[in-house]
């Protein structure tokens, strides 16, 4: 990693963190003529994909995945572009899924990123794309059902949405560069880990284990 990418590591992370931090005042336009600001639901998207464990190593498996930071850009906007769809779509159209079966699906789709990279990288990165764009459609729609759990008035609605898209993606964006920093410390420390067969393993333990999880206490 070099210094440059280590600056603008730091930048990114302090931003978010002056942000998160930040009083309400500064961000204060009002939304829908309600008390809730658009920073408010700026802060929740950034604080909800921070605690989303699924969703993170979901764009960190794709990441690692794609060998190069260029062709992983691309395929993170696939993702971002997917979930940001539905995520809006979903959510003005007031779509009522249940939440599990999309948290199992979003917990297969480590699965999925986990058995491709252990095959190898594809040659061929098109039908790989579209498979990230599948599971970002679906991300998408996990992400509706926690911001519906918010409760959303139908006055203002778009702008609150918009705005928690805009969170999720500096949350995203923060996580995946403080990802960046700890794998190139880990693999600098334990050269063991540079190994990336054994990230792809960990990414199908965890999805298998999250998706049998789900199943069993979602449909007990």
């Amino acid at each position: 990693m070099t210094a440059k990418w280590r600056q603008a590591c730091a930048v990114t992370m302090c931003a978010v963190a002056v942000m998160l931090g930040a009083p309400s005042a500064a961000f204060a336009h009002g939304v829908g003529g309600s008390s809730e600001t658009a920073y408010g639901f700026v802060n929740l998207g950034v604080r909800h994909m921070l605690l989303g464990w699924d969703h993170l190593l979901f764009v960190g498996g794709v990441a690692l995945l794609a060998g190069t930071r260029r062709r992983a850009v691309k395929l993170i906007s696939v993702f971002a572009g997917g979930h940001s769809i539905t995520l809006f779509t979903a959510t003005v159209a007031d779509w009522h899924v249940n939440p599990v079966l999309v948290d199992i699906a979003v917990a297969l789709s480590l699965v999925v990123v986990g058995v491709v990279g252990l095959v190898g990288r594809p040659k061929d990165w098109t039908w790989f794309a579209a498979v990230v764009l599948a599971f970002g459609l679906i991300h998408g729609v996990g992400l509706s059902t926690r911001l519906q759990d918010v409760g959303l008035a139908d006055e203002g609605q778009v702008p609150r949405v918009l705005a928690f898209n805009v969170g999720v993606e500096i949350g995203q964006l923060a996580a995946l560069l403080l990802m960046a920093i700890a794998a190139d410390v880990l693999r600098t420390r334990v050269p063991r880990l540079r190994d990336p067969r054994l990230s792809h393993l960990g990414l199908i333990v965890a999805g298998t284990l999250a998706a049998g999880a789900l199943t069993i206490t979602g449909f007990a």
